[in-house]
């Protein structure tokens, strides 16, 4: 099987690397360099400094829109590159990862980089494959970066023959966004979007909000509404916009709101209820987080699902669940109800 091709790129003039909309905050800023390195080798046509490099950190840390960016950046710096990028789950379908097929003239395992995400919802039978494609990928330092929701030794659901591999790779953790870089992302998608707001609005929505993506949603869900007002948008109308348009307030529960209190009623913690267990005391209370999100918060499934770092269907799955087996289970729908009435 071939290596990823070599260019003659000087190394004088190495490409620069512009992430567009990312913000680089002290949660993130490791992993951007990581990134950084792994992008320029490629795009120079270099053996990447590690392979693979795996990005991990709990949904809205920011793993895929970094990931986006610096692919997005090494393109326009080395237009001659091949890059590509596959959900984990994606990966059972035998023609993803067959040689020379899928997208452009290269495929997974000789593109010049190469983006594998969300590697928890790999499904098992596509391990061995994934095994020889990181192998491949490894002997020839061929940009590989992997994300992941936790950090490889903790995928318990993933055979050891596969996360070995990623172990032996180099292992960045992104953090949870705080407050402060909340804000400063906020403040980069509302300019990117024309969108003005006031100091206050932004401190709204970053302090208020559940969590990074709901409040890019919400972000979204303004930008509709901004040219029917003549001037920034305060907090005042920010928070009723919202309110009208069902989307969450200072009075509404939050996703970030839920898992706190969900973890706390289960006695498990947050890693585990946003990681890949299957085990039924983190599957329940997942399913509750869900449901309770669902009915108490208005998002749409996707952005539910984004929040837990699930597809829309597994919400659904989860909420129909929940659903039925409060109609059975007399204790469940006694804590279910506790919940509700603790989160308003």
């Amino acid at each position: 099987m071939p290596a990823p091709a070599e260019r003659s790129e000087s190394p004088e003039t190495p490409p620069t690397f512009d992430l567009g909309t990312f913000v680089v905050l002290p949660e993130n800023r490791s992993a951007v360099r990581a990134v950084r390195s792994v992008a320029r080798a490629a795009g120079l046509g270099k053996r990447a400094p590690t392979s693979p490099l795996v990005l991990h950190g709990p949904p809205g840390s920011g793993k895929s829109h970094l990931c986006r960016a610096a692919l997005a950046a090494l393109m326009r710096a080395s237009p001659g590159v091949v890059v590509r990028s596959e959900s984990a789950g994606d990966l059972a379908r035998p023609d993803v990862l067959a040689e020379g097929t899928g997208f452009g003239d290269r495929g997974l395992f000789t593109c010049d980089a190469l983006v594998l995400e969300d590697v928890q919802h790999l499904p098992e039978r596509a391990a061995d494959g994934v095994c020889e494609l990181l192998d491949h990928r490894t002997r020839h330092r061929a940009a590989t970066v992997v994300t992941t929701a936790t950090s490889p030794a903790e995928l318990a659901a993933l055979p050891k023959r596969l996360t070995s591999r990623l172990v032996a790779g180099l292992t960045v953790r992104l953090d949870p966004l705080g407050v402060a870089g909340r804000r400063k992302v906020l403040a980069t998608a509302a300019q990117a979007r024309n969108l003005r707001l006031t100091p206050d609005a932004l401190d709204w929505l970053a302090n208020r909000v559940g969590g990074l993506r709901p409040a890019l949603g919400a972000l979204q869900n303004l930008a509709h509404v901004a040219p029917g007002y003549p001037g920034p948008l305060d907090a005042a109308t920010v928070e009723r916009t919202l309110a009208e348009t069902g989307q969450p307030t200072s009075g509404s529960a939050t996703v970030d709101a839920i898992i706190k209190r969900v973890i706390a009623a289960f006695g498990i913690t947050e890693r585990a209820l946003l990681g890949p267990s299957r085990l039924r005391n983190v599957l329940v209370p997942r399913q509750v987080a869900m449901y309770l999100a669902r009915e108490l918060v208005g998002l749409s499934l996707p952005r539910i699902g984004a929040a837990f770092g699930r597809d829309h269907t597994t919400v659904l799955h989860a909420c129909r669940k929940i659903e039925d087996a409060v109609k059975q289970d007399a204790a469940l729908d006694s804590r279910v109800r506790q919940l509700r009435g603790e989160l308003g």
